[in-house]
């Protein structure tokens, strides 16, 4: 199991200011984005890689969505 960390990725969310991170704990990076990009409001594109990418010790799969509180 990996965790893959995208700092900040354009579209994260369908809120006004939809950037933010993304932190996805897969076996390898094209599960991680299926899974993100599965999150409604979700859609890290092919260019956009992720910052860190980490080995874990077991665990389950999990998607983790940090949007951008913006300044409202």
């Amino acid at each position: 199991m990996k965790v893959f960390v995208w700092k900040e990725v354009a579209q994260c969310s369908d809120s006004y200011h939809s950037e933010g991170g993304v932190v996805v704990f897969a076996e390898n990076e094209a599960r991680a984005r299926e899974l993100a990009n599965s999150t409604p409001g979700c859609a890290i594109q092919h260019d956009e890689d992720p910052d860190e990418v980490r080995d874990v010790a077991g665990g389950d799969e999990q998607v983790f969505i940090m949007p951008n509180a913006g300044c409202c």
